[in-house]
């Protein structure tokens, strides 16, 4: 099965200081990966790394088969989203307007503005903002948007873009436990129908819950990476996060963890 992500003994950093030392990720189609590890670790820079936002100072990052310095922006679009921790958004534009410009590296205008969209593309844009909630929304001004509707909304313009790879940093944060559920089933949703996915995450119990695979990162270097249910558990937690952790399993096989307190 072709990688869609082909990450080599990264290295990377900002100024004259490394962040990433020797990270490596394969991502295949069906496939659900989730990045773990305490703040400073890494996590975000390794996916800007991936998209070619922060340079490399050694190793190599291939997309769909390809290295990120041989696709142009338009073809690269039409294949993977991107959904930043953090987004500038034009607050002149409507909810609905930020979502169909998911659809813009499908035009033969790429870049010319978003008259260019069909009935089809319009359809597709209320879908996924139905199916992740905020329906409602569409006719909002996005400036008028809280910090959470502004992740669904975004997360809504990643899925209307068709990817085969979708990197996701953050993508619950600001939200409620009932849209943090909701988000990464739609995501994992996607995955079954073949889609690649990398997600930042900070819940390890959402990890545990959604995630395929996992990529701990400590320290800018990977702790350990591998299948979900082999590689969790409180000893390793307790190494990523330098933590007292316990563990247990709920009724249905779920695995749950949490710091393990005093008494």
């Amino acid at each position: 099965m072709s990688l869609l992500l082909d990450a080599t003994a990264v290295r990377a950093g900002y100024g004259k200081t490394d962040v990433l030392t020797e990270v490596s990720l394969q991502v295949r189609p069906g496939e659900l990966w989730v990045i773990l590890g305490p703040n400073g670790a890494g996590k975000s820079t390794f996916l800007k790394a991936c998209l070619g936002l922060v340079p490399l100072r050694s190793g190599s990052v291939e997309l769909l088969g390809k290295a990120l310095g041989q696709w142009d922006r338009r073809t690269l679009a039409q294949s993977l989203a991107w959904v930043p921790q953090v987004t500038e958004v034009e607050a002149g534009f409507t909810v609905l307007d930020l979502v169909l410009m998911g659809r813009a590296p499908h035009y033969a205008g790429f870049g010319g503005g978003l008259g260019l969209a069909s009935r089809a593309d319009v359809a597709s844009a209320h879908a996924a903002l139905e199916e992740l909630d905020v329906g409602a929304l569409a006719g909002r001004a996005v400036g008028a948007l809280s910090g959470g509707e502004q992740r669904l909304v975004l997360l809504a313009r990643a899925l209307v873009q068709a990817p085969r790879l979708l990197l996701l940093d953050e993508p619950t944060a600001f939200l409620d436990l009932k849209h943090q559920v909701s988000v990464l089933a739609r995501v994992r949703a996607r995955v079954r129908e073949g889609l690649g996915a990398v997600a930042v995450l900070h819940d390890v119990n959402l990890a545990a819950a959604y995630a395929d695979r996992l990529l701990l990162l400590r320290e800018g270097r990977v702790l350990a990476q591998g299948e979900s249910g082999a590689l969790l558990d409180p000893a390793m937690l307790e190494k990523l996060y330098d933590l007292p952790m316990t563990g247990t399993e709920a009724p249905g096989g779920q695995r749950l963890f949490a710091p393990r307190t005093p008494g």
